[in-house]
């Protein structure tokens, strides 16, 4: 099992102690040198006050934060976990997506998902209820800009004649682009994976977080094994080659260094995910945009402990 670890960047109450190029760096860093996969950022780049106010996060720029990420380190692979592309122009989107594919020399693993908060998608004067489909309609934009031939395509905000954007992403495992794990439970989300993804990138959805978030529930190994056999079923018969990567961690054992921690069930969940297919383990080691009044020496100590823990090192 991989493990991918999540910068603590959302804690913008404490923006010296993460969110500064040296403190983005030092984690970094010590994460590649402790042996974790990868880092990665989550993407909420103008939420609304009442998803702050009940419990949300900020983030910063995840294309920014990953490049810091990038410059401090050889190996370690880079994760937006999830972007919301239907946010963006997809030409400035695959740009960017390519710039920072190209600095970290082909380590990016392109997260996107269709998103769920209304509210940032009006003030990106984006439609809420075709994110889906916009997402879908991106992804195509995206993977032909990336070809690095000159491209004509007209949608509702754009109209591109004979453009060209280079350079062109490092080649990846058979692919012009940068590896596309898609997010979400949803059947739309498992066809996306098959049609444009090398990954899935599943969200437990305990106590009706699946309403909030807008995607099918997954509450128990029970449905999540559904839907890995759902998406392997489509994966052959649409003759993709190998397996698809599948990125999901316990989400019933509690919060590593916590109380609720229990290391023993973690480790059963462990084992149970990996009969699954699951190959990744996404590893959040503080509190989403919570208050927790830690520090960045405390955080590498979490770091050091878990991984010490999953035995990264052995």
């Amino acid at each position: 099992m991989k493990y991918i670890l999540g910068l603590p960047t959302d804690q913008v109450q404490l923006i010296e102690e993460f969110g500064t190029a040296e403190a983005i760096s030092e984690i970094a860093s010590k994460a590649e040198t402790l042996g974790y996969h990868g880092v990665f950022v989550t993407d909420h780049p103008i939420p609304p006050a009442s998803f702050i106010s009940a419990g949300g996060h900020h983030t910063l720029d995840p294309m920014v934060v990953l490049a810091a990420a990038a410059t401090a380190t050889n190996e370690l692979k880079i994760l937006t976990n999830l972007l919301i592309v239907a946010y963006r122009n997809p030409f400035l989107a695959a740009k960017s997506i390519a710039t920072l594919d190209s600095i970290s020399n082909g380590r990016l693993l392109l997260g996107v998902g269709a998103g769920y908060l209304k509210e940032e998608f009006e003030a990106a004067g984006v439609p809420f209820e075709t994110r889906g489909e916009t997402l879908n309609n991106h992804l195509e934009v995206m993977q032909q800009v990336w070809s690095g031939e000159p491209v004509s395509i007209e949608g509702d905000r754009y109209k591109a004649k004979e453009v060209v954007a280079l350079p062109k992403p490092t080649k990846q495992s058979g692919q012009h682009s940068p590896p596309i794990w898609v997010g979400g439970n949803s059947t739309n989300a498992i066809d996306r994976v098959v049609r444009f993804g090398e990954g899935w990138i599943p969200m437990p959805t305990p106590k009706g977080v699946d309403k909030f978030v807008k995607t099918s529930p997954i509450t128990d190994l029970e449905s999540l094994e559904k839907r890995i056999n759902s998406l392997m079923e489509k994966w052959n018969q649409s003759s993709r080659a190998g397996k698809p990567s599948i990125a999901i961690g316990p989400w019933d054992a509690g919060h590593f260094g916590t109380d609720s921690w229990d290391p023993k069930a973690y480790s059963i969940r462990i084992d149970q995910l990996t009969g699954l297919g699951v190959t990744h383990v996404p590893i959040m080691l503080s509190g989403l945009g919570r208050d927790s009044g830690a520090t960045r020496a405390a955080f590498l100590e979490r770091m050091e402990s878990f991984a010490e823990f999953a035995g990264l090192q052995s």
